[in-house]
């Protein structure tokens, strides 16, 4: 049975958030080599500048741009076996769904149902996701996490799931109003559950100061906000102004290295 003694702090499952172009694949960069990237978005040229700057060997970023669900799906059973990599970067899981939403569509393209009707949905010539389609994309991100999960634990592999984010309006049970930032995914029931599966969740921003004119800098928040959630198991700030500086190297690294040090047993004297 173990013990809290055989937890390693260095082992990282987190998920990334935020809106576009706050930086979440530039700080995933960061992280240990080598990396491999499930490339949904593809735009693996958008982290060639800092990966220069940061004097990182570009033989040590692989990645798979994909379009669908099954083909990633077959390269984490792979990994699953053999893992070469110290880290694993899923970006995003909001192209993610939406892969799995148009598969759904080529599946079903053409064939017809038990009853002869013809599968899918058709408006004005566009074939569209049916309800039952959001069941797949649901079943992909929950196999998704599975298979990471799997790596993470059996290979001592470093998880960073990056996911877009958008702003929702709540009402409470007492008729208020509440704005929140929510992941997004095509379903509306998966992605609140997502976060649930990641150790780390940090939310990416940009921190203006009092002149507005001249801009702001690239920020994560640890901690929650009430309208930005975030967690952290490290000894982190609840909030990091990191700019063009390495996530990993500069404020990760250092806090797991704090969590290694020997607990100060205190003993109770008569």
């Amino acid at each position: 049975m173990p013990d809290m003694s055989t937890i390693d702090p260095s082992l990282i499952f987190a998920m990334f958030k935020g809106e576009p172009g706050t930086r979440k694949s530039t700080q995933a960069l960061s992280f240990p080599k080598p990396q491999y990237w499930l490339s949904w978005d593809r735009k693996m040229n958008g982290i060639n500048l800092p990966m220069r700057a940061w004097g990182i060997n570009p033989k040590e970023i692989q990645y798979d741009d994909y379009d669908d669900w099954n083909k990633p799906r077959a390269k984490l059973e792979q990994l699953q076996v053999n893992c070469p990599y110290k880290t694993i970067i899923a970006d995003s899981i909001t192209i993610m769904a939406a892969a799995a939403l148009r598969q759904t569509l080529k599946m079903k393209y053409g064939v017809k149902r038990a009853s002869g009707a013809a599968a899918g949905k058709v408006i004005a010539g566009i074939a569209v996701n049916e309800i039952e389609d959001y069941n797949a994309e649901s079943s992909a991100l929950q196999e998704l996490i599975a298979l990471l999960k799997d790596i993470h634990t059996y290979h001592h592999v470093n998880i960073i799931i990056i996911a877009h984010v958008i702003q929702a309006e709540y009402k409470t049970a007492t008729g208020e109003t509440h704005m929140s930032r929510t992941i997004v995914t095509a379903g509306k029931r998966v992605a609140p559950i997502i976060p649930a599966h990641c150790g780390e969740v940090y939310h990416f921003n940009i921190e203006k100061g009092f002149d507005v004119s001249a801009g702001g800098q690239y920020a994560l928040l640890t901690e929650h906000t009430g309208d930005d959630f975030a967690r952290t198991a490290l000894p982190l700030d609840k909030k990091i102004i990191f700019g063009n500086d390495p996530l990993y190297d500069k404020w990760i690294l250092p806090a797991i290295n704090k969590m290694k040090e020997p607990i100060q047993l205190i003993t109770k004297i008569g």
